[in-house]
């Protein structure tokens, strides 16, 4: 298998199988429970990690919870690694799917019910520990807490915020573990106001989560703007950005990492910046009308960018130094350019619809990897509606797995994160 390879995993819990219980039923954070609410029972006293909530001995980074006497559908995990991987349920230490390697890799992994809405998602490095949350809470805003930012600073690892619909101005710094939840793209707005200050900044974080917002008008942070290469990365603004070098150690454990998906990104100088050792994995959102789309500026900025739509970002829809980018099954339309990157590409380039494009790049060859020139057929763009309509090739262009031979609809609303 190719260093850089992506495993694909699909695994079914049956209630009728081995009972696997958690604390609390995962939750919709749609529906949130009262503000001051515990959250769910306490980290039982026997459960198995240190006074501090630690865990002991956990070989992966990647855990997700699962209901109780629920069937429950996992998300392919999208991996880069030089191992296999291996799924396994640990009930030895607790209500959780843990994802194992022999080395460092990159993953996401989704738990969903039958009806596909989203229960919990949690992405990192595997080979390395996590906390064990000992309480897992919904912070709900404005509700329970005034601010965004207030009720971030006030969870712990696993906790939820959870912010109600409308349009909030703050300029957010995330902690690790926490999963930061909207009421819905369209309707939870976090608007830059011009500024050229980065929106959502997860440096130090790690396995954070960002779903269910519109993140839009960051403006220019400086003369760089007119190269996004040009300058190092804290030189720039982005609505989601993250700086490897804040923990003062780039280790796979340290490093930062986000799963962000289901947001629409629009009206932004940037509306991803990656840099310095920086991990996301980047799934099912729409990047519109931003200057740059998704930029990894450093050598070892690592990430999975799947099942996107770009939509007429005007330089580019993916730019890169040298980072380390598996581009799967994204709908690129009418950008500056599909896919730039100034030194060797690094990672998996597959199964993506281009289309109106001004330059492809210098990456992506339509004819090959699964790649195809070929309009998309959105709904209504003028309506800002990214689902394909009927008849159009991106229905069956996606592909997953290492022979391609599993198929999917390429752009924001295939796969499983689709129904949004």
């Amino acid at each position: 298998m190719s260093r850089f390879g992506v495993i694909c995993a699909t695994a079914w819990i049956a209630a009728c199988g081995t009972e696997v219980s958690t604390g609390r039923d995962l939750q919709d954070p749609s529906r949130p429970e009262p503000p001051g609410a515990p959250g769910g029972a306490s980290r039982p006293d026997d459960a198995p990690g240190g006074t501090d909530g630690s865990a002991q001995g956990a070989s992966s980074a990647l855990r997700l919870r699962v209901p109780a006497g629920e069937r429950v559908t996992l998300d392919r995990l999208l991996v880069t690694s030089d191992a296999p991987a291996v799924l396994d349920i640990e009930s030895a230490t607790g209500p959780t799917i843990t994802l194992a390697t022999d080395g460092a890799a990159l993953a996401s992994a989704v738990a969903l019910d039958e009806g596909g809405e989203v229960l919990d998602a949690s992405t990192g490095t595997a080979g390395c520990s996590l906390p064990i949350p000992r309480e897992e809470r919904v912070l709900v805003v404005p509700e329970g807490y005034p601010s965004i930012q207030g009720a971030i600073d006030a969870a712990a690892y696993g906790d939820t915020v959870f912010v109600q619909p409308g349009e909030y101005h703050e300029h957010l710094r995330l902690r690790s573990g926490v999963k930061l939840v909207g009421a819905g793209a369209t309707k939870t707005v976090l608007d830059g106001q011009g500024l050229g200050e980065n929106l959502i900044d997860y440096s130090g974080a790690q396995n954070a989560v960002v779903r269910g917002f519109t993140l839009r008008n960051v403006g220019s942070a400086g003369d760089c703007s007119r190269d996004v290469l040009s300058c190092s990365g804290d030189w720039y603004a982005a609505a989601v950005y993250a700086d490897g070098h804040s923990g003062g150690n780039w280790e796979d454990c340290e490093r930062p990492s986000l799963l962000l998906a289901q947001n629409i990104i629009e009206g932004n100088e940037i509306g991803v910046m990656l840099y310095f050792h920086a991990l996301a994995v980047v799934r099912n959102n729409v990047f519109i009308h931003n200057k740059h789309g998704f930029v990894g500026s450093h050598l070892q900025d690592h990430a999975v960018v799947a099942q996107n739509v770009f939509y007429e970002n005007r330089e580019h829809a993916i730019a890169a130094g040298a980072a380390e980018l598996d581009v799967l099954n994204n709908v690129i339309v009418a950008n500056g350019a599909a896919l730039e990157q100034e030194h060797v590409q690094r990672g998996r380039v597959r199964c993506n619809v281009l289309f109106e494009n001004e330059r492809l790049g210098n990456v992506i060859v339509p004819g090959q990897d699964g790649n195809i020139d070929a309009d998309p057929i959105l709904a209504d763009l003028l309506a800002g509606d990214f689902h394909l309509s009927d008849g159009s090739p991106a229905l069956t262009a996606g592909c997953l797995g290492e022979d391609g031979a599993e198929h999917v609809a390429a752009g924001a609303h295939g796969g499983a994160l689709g129904a949004w």
